[in-house]
């Protein structure tokens, strides 16, 4: 029989600077693989292995249990440097600006990074960098527990992504500040020094910083070996996407809006793809994900392409099929918290010449 392939979607990178975080806190390395259950072949030398998101979800879980209310989220995000994140990593070093920087992060950081995914918005001379989870956690585990996991996972992206930004220029950025979704805890005092100000209990997950930060140099800039980067970037994305994401590739790729009559429906979709529909929702709920959403991101897409085609809101909310303007202004709302016309007005300014929107 052959042998089933196995795609492993978490580089096992991360975990040696896991391991390596947790054992600053006084506890052993041996001690820290015991009781997480690692097993040794994932952290042997040269292993280029990778590990399932459950897997790396369940490592972390007995992990604050280990450690609890240590920041370990921190620490972790401290201590992921630029060259931990391989390609992904050597091309954000050797791009040409952190406004390109984030052009890059915004398509590629969710090959890597925990199943996060980041959104670029510009509000009031500052950039936003929003991180948005891509995963969802094992249905047996109690809100308390989720929670727990889902600040690790958070921390340690938001202070990755603003302590690589800062790594890779010479420059200061200014501005930069932090929100958070949660409550202040205990062991944020111990690293108050060492991060950004941050805010909590607020809205969303996010960065910001200047406007003017766009334009910083990097250090190591060089078109030549970002030429190279980009190629292993390519091919890394290629050869490690998670199996979960051919449905919803092939989802996405029968969604065509075709004026007249909109878009496919469900129906539409599973009979091209040659399976049920039953079938069809129970592929996308195994990818965390359903036909609904898909359908509002393509759509979402298109609205986009017709405010930069500079089409007015009520022609596009008719192309669109919404029974009146204010159909189209909720759904809108729903994807970006803004209204339309401030959505378009914000568009216009400068962030454009970088593509981050």
């Amino acid at each position: 029989m052959k042998k089933k392939l196995l795609i492993l979607n978490i580089d096992n990178d991360y975990l040696k600077v896991l391991i390596d975080t947790a054992s600053t806190f006084g506890v052993s390395k041996t001690e820290i693989i015991r009781y997480c259950q690692i097993p040794l072949s994932l952290i042997t030398e040269n292993n280029n292995e990778r590990i399932s998101f459950n897997q790396w979800t369940n490592i972390v879980i007995q992990l604050l249990e280990l450690l609890p209310n240590k920041g370990i989220g921190y620490q972790f995000g401290l201590n992921c440097k630029p060259t931990v994140h391989g390609a992904l990593g050597f091309m954000l070093i050797t791009n040409s600006n952190i406004g390109k920087v984030l052009v890059d992060l915004q398509k590629y950081y969710h090959m890597r990074i925990h199943k996060m995914d980041i959104s670029i918005l510009n509000k009031n001379n500052k950039i936003i960098i929003r991180v948005n989870p891509l995963y969802q956690l094992p249905a047996h585990l109690n809100e308390s527990k989720k929670e727990q996991i889902n600040k690790f996972f958070l921390e340690s992206a938001l202070i990755d992504i603003i302590n690589n930004l800062q790594m890779i220029t010479n420059y200061n950025l200014t501005g930069v500040s932090i929100h958070v979704t949660w409550n202040k805890e205990d062991y944020h005092s111990l690293y108050e020094k060492r991060l950004p100000v941050i805010e909590f209990n607020q809205d969303y997950n996010q960065i910001s910083i200047d406007l003017k930060c766009l334009d910083l140099p990097l250090i190591f800039n060089s078109q030549n070996a970002y030429e190279l980067a980009m190629e292993l970037v390519n091919k890394e994305y290629l050869l490690y996407q998670d199996p979960t994401d051919k449905i919803i590739l092939n989802v996405k790729q029968q969604l065509i809006f075709k004026p007249g009559e909109g878009f496919p429906s469900l129906t539409h979709v599973a009979n091209k793809l040659k399976i049920s529909e039953r079938t069809l929702k129970r592929e996308l709920s195994l990818a965390n994900t359903t036909f609904s959403a898909l359908l509002q991101s393509k759509k979402f897409e298109l609205a986009k392409k017709l405010i930069n085609s500079n089409r007015n809101i009520q022609e596009i909310s008719d192309l669109l099929g919404y029974s009146h303007i204010s159909a189209f202004s909720r759904a809108f709302f729903g994807w970006t918290g803004k209204k339309p016309s401030e959505y378009i007005r914000e568009s216009k300014t400068p962030i454009k010449s970088y593509n981050l929107k």
